[in-house]
């Protein structure tokens, strides 16, 4: 969905409602603490995703980035990645936050990272655009859209409906979705065709089906 104005519910006169800021950074250094994020390596707090943009929807979340110099908590970059991925689980697991009904997560980011290409970047902490959204024409009846939205909602329903127990093949392609929304953004920003398809799975309710699917194998596995 393309709006011509940004999420009302946090934006008054391009910036951010006061009391969504302060929430917001409230949220960030909580999880910053929960995750053993010093504070001295924390170089900013950014908002990205929909409600950054004018392609929001009722399902987007608010897209919580904290900015980090990497060097300053861990000696070893590869095993501190897989470590603040599982610090995100977790606080995924145990946390329910939400701002105005919708969602808030949570994400670490090297302060060498590239910023999402062609969309609107806010910086909670200075509280001001470090790009500034612009209006994208979006074309959801785009039949290549459409097809590739057809086509993995196929590939899922057939996974289940055919009872596929083989969770490394369903993580698989779990993953294979979330690197394929992540190059998309990286690359083509906000409004690339792949991150178009993982938000109309999501908006369809296909990635909870998945994820529910493979927690039920995994769980049905443990039980006795």
């Amino acid at each position: 969905m393309y709006h011509n104005k940004l999420n009302i519910k946090f934006w008054e006169g391009g910036s951010l409602r006061d009391e969504v800021k302060q929430k917001l950074m409230q949220i960030g250094m909580k999880w910053a603490e929960f995750a053993k994020i010093p504070s001295e390596a924390i170089k900013d707090i950014i908002l990205v995703g929909g409600n950054a943009n004018y392609n929001y929807t009722r399902f987007s979340d608010l897209d919580l980035h904290l900015v980090v110099d990497k060097s300053q908590i861990a000696d070893c970059p590869d095993l501190l990645d897989d470590y603040l991925r599982d610090k995100k689980k977790l606080w995924a697991l145990v946390h329910d936050i939400k701002i105005y009904s919708h969602p808030v997560e949570l994400y670490a980011q090297d302060e060498s990272d590239p910023l999402p290409a062609n969309q609107g970047v806010y910086s909670v902490s200075n509280d001001q655009w470090i790009m500034e959204p612009r209006p994208v024409e979006v074309d959801l009846s785009d039949p290549l859209l459409i097809r590739k939205v057809r086509d993995m909602m196929e590939r899922i329903d057939d996974l289940i409906e055919n009872e596929a127990d083989d969770t490394d093949v369903l993580r698989k392609l779990q993953k294979h979705i979330r690197n394929m929304r992540a190059s998309a953004i990286q690359q083509g920003g906000e409004f690339a065709l792949e991150n178009l398809v993982f938000k109309e799975l999501r908006n369809r309710g296909y990635l909870d089906k998945l994820s529910n699917h493979i927690r039920h194998l995994e769980d049905t596995t443990l039980s006795l």
